[in-house]
């Protein structure tokens, strides 16, 4: 989701707008080289005790910055399972790394934990849309179709930075994209979706795709600036939508006063006949670098994927859980699997922290995608 400033609504629009991945990650090199100077302070814990009952992977990240392709930073996965065999479409920046124009790929695997690209080479290209890059996948299966779901930042704000864009493939790999926006911004700051919308993450519920994005307007009173909360929209053919609803806000234990910002990147399955809504939490702390972080996976569940999500007690994982995700864990990617969910899930160090990776030429553990699983009994 976008880091620039989310204006009150007596500000001006910002001229341009960065994505999550771009805006967050692009000064990485120059914070690595900058650091052996002087390292930043190391941000508070959240001190929020995380669910019992996740079996993660002792190979995490599964799939690690330049695995697969040279200088890959493999980020936002969305997982199916067709014939036995594990399909990922993932992204990553392909000419310079931590910046435009990224792209999705799609990685294979018999067990979910090793992968390998099937191709090799980006799924889409951004070239004659109105988009810079192709970011956040989100696939489903419906119509005999694959339809794709992803966060467009435009090449011209208009005035928000992003939109929903959709491409559409028969087999999975041979994309043929809309070029123009699916789900869009307002324009309206004081709308709860009038700064942008991204990150959508598609299910199929019965005879219709509901797609759930992350929408952000300014809150109230400011404090923090951004309200970030999880929308619905509805389709049959990826192309013409139900009026987008808000579905989900940030619950009392991720408290504005304490600088949370609502919720991003969600992501849906269908379980026992009930939509599971799964995705992170968004804090905002001024002063930070960078000011705006995904902190924590969350889970909520609703009979009709429409109305009356409940929110779990407690989140799945936070940063702190794990050394490889001090900086961010984002993107939840849940899936079904006989007795099992399964979920994979992106994160990264702390900018300071990246160094050795960069050194290495992009390599190593501290930027990727992670695994786990837990019981289906448990939900």
């Amino acid at each position: 989701m976008a880091r620039p400033h989310i204006p009150r609504s007596r500000d001006r629009w910002p001229r341009r707008g960065l994505t999550l991945f771009a805006a967050g990650l692009a000064v990485l090199t120059v914070a690595a080289v900058s650091c052996a100077r002087k390292a930043p302070a190391a941000p508070a814990e959240l001190g929020i005790q995380s669910q019992r009952g996740w079996t993660v992977s002792p190979a995490n990240p599964v799939l690690r910055a330049g695995d697969l392709r040279k200088q890959g930073l493999w980020n936002d996965p969305s997982v199916l399972q067709e014939n036995g065999v594990f399909v990922m479409y993932a992204t990553t920046s392909v000419d310079k790394p931590f910046a435009p124009p990224i792209l999705p790929f799609r990685a294979v695997s018999s067990d979910g934990v090793k992968w390998r690209l099937d191709p090799e080479t980006p799924l889409l290209q951004a070239t004659g849309t109105a988009f810079a890059s192709i970011e956040t996948p989100s696939v489903v299966r419906f119509g005999g179709r694959y339809h794709m779901f992803f966060t467009g930042p435009l090449l011209r704000p208009n005035p928000a930075p992003m939109a929903i864009g959709h491409a559409v493939s028969d087999d999975g790999i041979a994309w043929r994209v809309n070029p123009r926006p699916v789900i869009a911004a307002t324009g309206r700051a004081s709308d709860w979706n009038g700064y942008l919308v991204g990150e959508p993450g598609a299910v199929v519920v019965g005879d219709q795709i509901f797609v759930y994005f992350s929408a952000v307007g300014a809150r109230p009173g400011g404090q923090p600036p951004q309200l970030q909360t999880i929308a619905l929209a509805r389709t049959t053919d990826g192309d013409r939508f139900s009026p987008p609803v808000k579905v989900l806000e940030q619950s009392s234990l991720y408290p504005p006063e304490a600088g949370f910002a609502g919720y991003s990147t969600p992501a849906a399955m269908v379980m026992n006949g009930k939509v599971h809504l799964f995705y992170d939490v968004a804090l905002y702390r001024r002063g930070d670098n960078p000011e705006w972080q995904q902190v924590a996976l969350h889970h909520a569940v609703s009979s009709d994927g429409q109305t009356g999500f409940v929110q779990d007690a407690a989140p799945i994982f936070t940063r702190d859980d794990f050394p490889w995700t001090s900086g961010e864990i984002l993107a939840p990617a849940p899936l079904v699997v006989g007795s099992e969910v399964r979920l994979w899930f992106a994160g990264h160090v702390r900018r300071e922290q990246l160094g050795p990776m960069i050194r290495r030429g992009i390599a190593g553990p501290e930027f990727g995608i992670g695994y786990a699983s837990k019981s289906v009994s448990a939900f």
